[in-house]
């Protein structure tokens, strides 16, 4: 794709600005100046009418008359906004003006130059030379014009004092070519300081504004990570309190002795209250890694039909339809994308009560287009424009923590942009949405297509019994976290040996006796839960062993499945622990 000719270039555009402010100062109305010069020309005309020739004079002078009045009457006038093509238009208008002007002028070397008078010959000589020195500075700023201005001034003197002139007038002719190659090179080296010192003004400017820019981008972001943390800070508080509340309501039940069904109803709002507040960490956790670009991109070839069908095998109820080519490839990070549809998938369901969700896959020229519909609420057309924002939800105003926290689609507008995708959306209330993106076909080597990457299914693990008196070594600094991983376990029939560093637990556990180890990653000392596991399993290479970590990113799960460990997130799913627990046998 070409630049339009009547849009400079961004490396010719300071020099555009510049030669604009040069013509616009070139054309500025003279005013006052006019007049005056005028009355100059008058006395000169005035003097060779006396000493030489009225006729020669009176039409000199109707000559001067004709170009002032054009300069003063008809001057040379400036669109608003000039383009390239409008400015080299505007310099050329220009030039013949200042042309026409000095013709007028110079016309006097040739009306009053008298061949019989070498003292007039001399006399018109010295007033066009200061005519010239007055006019290299004053006429036009733009460097063409102006000497073009010199020479057409000085030339008819310098020509008639060569041609007709008295010795003496052929000494200032001669002068008077000396003259002009000095003007010339003067009015150029003076043009390109005024360019220097406009091009200076511009830069300061664009300076000052790029400043104010800043600024401005600044206060939007510190205003925007403001409204960001005062909404999280919300969100959190929400389940903090539904908890502590829980809690009390627990104590006093089991104090007062209330029924069973009456105790398990309070476990089930703490338990729910615990999975809003685990949802909404893990949402900001992600949010934070997105923007700190913290999980290194791999494009490659993803196949987009396994894929999307994974998405509604996991969704289990076959609400989830998908109609995508086999042959579908994407260009794309698949760790990224498949985070994108995910949450977008999340968002389909979580949104449409009844009915069935559609994921579509169709061709575009050189890309897919991916979309997601569903058959929900809808979202209104003042709403979409903000609804990839932070913590917005449409039709969930009362805050209803089961349906979400608004994170969902602001993860997805972070991914696409890291990526390199636009998320779009369709939608009408009570009609459904349609959130789509279109990736990029993967490139094609001359041998074939490249090679796709198949997103892995979820592997589905048989249902093992838990073995009574399973010995599992604990390693974990937090207190908190430890006695309640402790009394979980015992809970189940195991039997845990709890350690608050690494260096403890190699010093102080029988590892022969362990059957599984849960080590934190973070420990005090200079070995970490990575550096301890490796060393467990270097003792006891069947030994099974759990990462446990809040921050485990992809690089620590992969380092897990290659080494035939589990990683478990803070805080840790008691259903994802009793699966580490079974694996044991």
């Amino acid at each position: 794709m070409t630049s339009s000719p009547a849009e400079p270039s961004p490396p010719s555009l300071a020099r555009f600005h510049v030669q604009s402010e040069v013509l616009r100062m070139s054309t500025q109305p003279l005013g006052p100046v006019l007049i005056v010069q005028f009355l100059l020309n008058g006395g000169i005309a005035a003097l060779f009418a006396w000493q030489y020739s009225l006729p020669r004079a009176l039409l000199w002078m109707a000559l001067i008359a004709l170009v002032t009045l054009m300069r003063a009457f008809w001057p040379q006038r400036l669109p608003d906004a000039l383009t390239p093509a409008t400015l080299r238009h505007a310099q050329r208008v220009h030039t013949l003006r200042t042309a026409v002007w000095e013709i007028a002028h110079g016309a006097a070397g040739v009306l009053l130059f008298n061949p019989a008078s070498a003292e007039q010959q001399l006399l018109l000589g010295l007033i066009l030379m200061g005519m010239t020195l007055s006019s290299a500075f004053s006429v036009s700023f733009y460097v063409p014009a102006t000497q073009l201005a010199i020479t057409l001034l000085l030339a008819p003197v310098v020509v008639m004092g060569l041609a007709f002139g008295a010795p003496t007038m052929r000494a200032v002719a001669v002068i008077g070519i000396g003259l002009i190659a000095m003007m010339w090179k003067l009015v150029a080296d003076h043009s390109r300081q005024l360019e220097e010192n406009i091009a200076l003004r511009h830069n300061e400017r664009a300076l000052r504004e790029q400043a104010l820019a800043g600024l401005h981008e600044s206060q939007r972001a510190q205003a925007e990570r403001l409204r960001f943390f005062s909404a999280a800070n919300h969100d959190l508080r929400q389940p903090v309190m539904a908890m502590g509340l829980q809690a009390e309501v627990l104590r006093q039940q089991l104090r007062d002795g209330a029924p069973a069904h009456t105790v398990q109803g309070t476990v089930g709002a703490l338990s729910r209250a615990q999975q809003a507040l685990e949802g909404l960490t893990d949402q900001l956790l992600e949010i934070g890694r997105i923007e700190a670009a913290a999980d290194t991109l791999t494009p490659c070839a993803v196949s987009l039909a396994p894929l999307l069908h994974e998405f509604a095998r996991q969704e289990g109820s076959g609400r989830v339809r998908v109609r995508c080519p086999a042959d579908a490839q994407a260009w794309s990070d698949p760790v990224a994308l498949r985070r994108i549809l995910g949450n977008l998938v999340d968002n389909a369901l979580k949104f449409t009560p009844q009915g069935r969700v559609l994921l579509a896959c169709r061709r575009r020229p050189g890309a897919w287009r991916i979309e997601v519909r569903d058959a929900g609420i809808g979202i209104p057309l003042d709403a979409q424009e903000r609804v990839f924002g932070d913590f917005e939800q449409v039709g969930n105003v009362e805050r209803n923590l089961q349906r979400g926290h608004g994170l969902g689609l602001a993860i997805v507008r972070r991914l696409a942009q890291r990526i390199g995708v636009q998320p779009t959306v369709r939608s009408a209330p009570g009609r459904g949405s349609v959130f789509g993106f279109e990736v990029a076909m993967p490139p094609h080597t001359a041998g074939g297509a490249t090679p796709a990457f198949t997103v892995p299914p979820a592997m589905v693990l048989p249902v093992l019994p838990l073995r009574a008196d399973i010995a599992v070594l604990v390693v974990e600094d937090n207190a908190v976290v430890a006695e309640s991983l402790a009394a979980l376990l015992r809970l189940w029939g195991a039997r845990p040996r709890v350690y608050e560093s690494a260096a403890e637990a190699m010093a102080l556990a029988d590892l022969h006796a362990i059957d599984v180890a849960l080590c934190d990653i973070r420990l005090p000392g200079t070995i970490d839960g990575i550096a301890l596991a490796e060393r467990l399993q270097r003792q006891k290479p069947g030994l099974v062993i759990a990462l446990i970590s809040a921050d485990i990113d992809e690089a620590t799960q992969s380092l897990a499945r290659d080494r035939g460990w589990h990683a478990l997130r803070k805080p840790v799913n008691p259903a994802a622990l009793k699966v580490v627990l079974r694996s044991a046998g």
